[in-house]
């Protein structure tokens, strides 16, 4: 397919060093930290071509031999009522800055929606931002189906700090910290031991089978997915393991990045009942991301339909939500699911289920 100048296709491994090349122009100043000791093109390469669910569909417009935009979709299994369909995560919505406003953007996300199809994907789902949000739900039959919330937890000392000068070795001396842990952390629970881990084994499949049916909406937890996207991943993500007598019960993900002084609970997931396992993976995370030197902590949780013991600690113990709210989009493919459809409670959605954390 062309547009003027430029061609549309799908990437190939050969397309890396070029995409690698135009990510980063819009990626941030902190997006080494993904990849730390890595190259881009190896991050992509994971990303699109590592999959156990696939390869991903990454559109692409050429022009004079250089990817000008880019847009990728990445194959993920969804546990859905009571069965598991296929569905891509679309995303690195990309186009220079000398080729914006030429349609590139509606034509690449057309072209890899039709491969999704033609994959037999259920449908298509996306965090956009607040620029590409109204292009999505206006003219390329995306709508709404989820708001998210990005919470944080600021320490106490280094707030007040910025605020009234007062050294925060003081306030920490004070107490201040302790205290504001002892109001919205989880007390520890003996019951439960967490212990870091690089890899997840067979007993997270047998605990993904045990607890599946718990979830009306939430992406496939097994091992195979949690290692090819954490341990596996070249960003250097916090791994936790929760256990009860011996069998798994649990898992948390982190994330410290230090040249922000920021952390992120990636991910944190039990049977939506248990509050002891999600309670002590959460007082594990944040107490290791805090003695890192992480002066906020941040997570997502969803506005609505999500009614879990996870949950509800994230949001206690993450009390400040930015406004506005983020859009969980979804374009549906197989013409028997509406949105409708879509269960009222159950889900599960951690900011891990997206690229961007």
């Amino acid at each position: 397919m062309t547009v003027s100048d430029q061609e549309m296709r799908f990437a190939r491994p050969a397309d890396l060093e070029e995409i690698g090349r135009l990510l980063p122009e819009v990626a941030g100043p902190l997006f080494p930290e993904r990849f730390p000791g890595e190259t881009v093109e190896a991050f992509c390469r994971w990303k699109y071509f590592a999959n156990p669910a696939g390869e991903a569909a990454v559109g692409i417009a050429v022009s004079a031999g250089r990817v000008v935009s880019i847009v990728a979709a990445v194959p993920k299994r969804v546990r859905l009522g009571s069965k598991t369909v296929l569905a891509f995560e679309l995303g690195d919505f990309i186009t220079d800055a000398n080729f914006r406003k030429r349609g590139l953007f509606s034509k690449l996300i057309e072209m890899v929606c039709e491969e999704a199809r033609k994959r037999d994907a259920a449908f298509v789902y996306v965090r956009p931002n607040s620029i590409s949000f109204p292009i999505l739900a206006k003219t390329l039959s995306f709508v709404e189906v989820q708001k998210i919330d990005e919470r944080r937890y600021l320490v106490p000392s280094g707030l007040i700090h910025r605020k009234t000068r007062i050294p925060p070795a003081l306030l920490r001396l004070l107490g201040v910290d302790w205290l504001a842990s002892r109001v919205l952390m989880p007390s520890p629970a003996s019951s439960v031991a967490i212990t870091e881990t690089t890899r997840f084994g067979a007993d997270m499949d047998a605990f993904w089978e045990s607890v599946a049916r718990r979830y009306s909406f939430a992406l496939v937890r097994d091992r195979q997915y949690l290692n090819w996207r954490y341990a596996d991943c070249p960003t250097r993500y916090l791994l936790w393991t929760a256990r009860r007598k011996g069998a798994v019960v649990g898992y948390a993900i982190g994330l410290v990045n230090q040249a922000a002084l920021s952390g992120y609970i990636v991910d944190l997931f039990t049977d939506p009942a248990d509050k002891e396992a999600s309670g002590q993976l959460l007082r594990s995370a944040m107490q290791s991301m805090l003695l890192a030197g992480a002066q906020v902590v941040f997570t997502w949780t969803l506005q609505s339909g999500a009614e879990s013991a996870a949950s509800d600690l994230l949001r206690r113990a993450c009390p400040v939500a930015a406004k506005p709210h983020l859009h969980l989009a979804m374009r549906f493919l197989d013409p028997g699911l509406r949105q409708s459809d879509l269960p009222p409670n159950g889900w599960q959605i951690a900011a891990g289920d997206f690229d961007g954390t």
